[in-house]
């Protein structure tokens, strides 16, 4: 039987293929050709189209180093159960404050706050789902909602400005609060949705004392979360942000060492640790009328860039570390076929 695959479905392959690094595609890229036209023969254009998109997935993880062999993805593992619970305990508040805030909302009021309310009950619903799949071990799940849950943060921004410009007709939209409570959100949601899922299940032990790390986080992320449930960081978070940055990057040092859990937990911090940093102590900030404040949209993405290099950089030292085969997995692993 020939296996080789024809017409559009050789292109979408080979473009996928293309993600790959050289030396991998050059090894095992024929064998992922082979098991793609094995696995498509006969089937429609979805089930191709979605099988060529899973090729190239992989092929990014392999890219990034994101594969269930690689450090980078064996940190994502151990930090999606701690990134989950903080993002949690940031919504509990919410969700607990919601009822009185609606009741005090009157039907007529100008604007009507309702939506807003709507669309804030729907990340923390979606966070709640998130720890209840993986409490149950269903992480493609989890990591599913962690990816929507992201979304209805940056919605229930949206709705938010929305309902603001009807009360005052060309408002600029306020990045600021965008940051304040979306930002950490939606890093969060990445690192969940980032993790290998086919390590999620191995990595994540059931022992109790693994759900100390995120119930700590839970407890940490709840209380923070109900100083300002609403409208984002206040003074006391602006005292905490020049302690929270470098204890989020400290424990990143541990990875030199092959120790997951402390660079996990640091890690699960720097999403909130970043956006307290740059929502109150912001290095420059400028105007741009109807577009907003685009300043500290620009400090953010700095933020997020440069926590990104130091990670990686970490991640990188830990490769000419030795390896300590109980935090860093098993040696000799091969990564899982696409």
């Amino acid at each position: 039987m020939n296996t080789r695959p024809t017409g559009s479905t050789s292109l979408g392959l080979r473009l996928a293929l293309r993600i790959y690094p050289a030396g991998y595609r050059a090894e095992r890229g024929e064998e992922i050709a082979t098991v793609h036209a094995d696995v498509t023969a006969g089937a429609g254009r979805l089930a191709t189209a979605r099988e060529t998109a899973g090729v190239a997935a992989y092929g990014l993880r392999v890219r990034t180093g994101l594969t269930a062999s690689g450090t980078a993805g064996r940190l994502l593992a151990t930090t999606a159960p701690p990134a989950a619970a903080m993002a949690l305990g940031q919504q509990l508040p919410v969700l607990w404050q919601l009822p009185h805030y609606w009741r005090q909302t009157a039907a007529d009021s100008s604007p009507d706050w309702h939506p807003v309310l709507i669309a804030s009950a729907f990340p923390g619903a979606l966070w709640l789902l998130v720890v209840a799949a993986a409490l149950l071990r269903t992480w493609t799940a989890a990591r599913i909602l962690a990816a929507l849950a992201g979304v209805a943060a940056i919605v229930r921004c949206l709705v938010f400005t929305q309902t603001l410009q009807t009360f005052v007709p060309g408002a600029a939209p306020d990045y600021v609060a965008l940051i304040q409570t979306a930002g950490a959100g939606v890093l969060w949601s990445l690192l969940v949705f980032a993790a290998p899922g086919d390590l999620l299940g191995s990595t994540v032990v059931r022992q109790p004392l693994a759900a100390v790390p995120p119930a700590l986080l839970l407890a940490a992320g709840t209380f923070l979360g109900s100083l300002n449930p609403f409208t984002g960081p206040g003074r006391t978070e602006a005292m905490l942000s020049g302690v929270c940055l470098p204890l989020g990057l400290l424990p990143l040092a541990f990875l030199a060492r092959g120790r997951l859990l402390p660079a996990a937990i640091g890690l699960a911090v720097l999403p909130l640790a970043l956006t307290l940093t740059v929502t109150n102590y912001r290095l420059f900030t400028w105007q741009a009328g109807e577009f907003g404040n685009l300043g500290v949209v620009a400090c953010y993405l700095l933020g997020v860039s440069l926590l990104t290099l130091a990670t990686a950089a970490a991640v990188r030292v830990s490769r000419a570390a030795p390896a300590n085969p109980k935090s860093l997995g098993k040696p000799g692993t091969r990564p899982s076929a696409p």
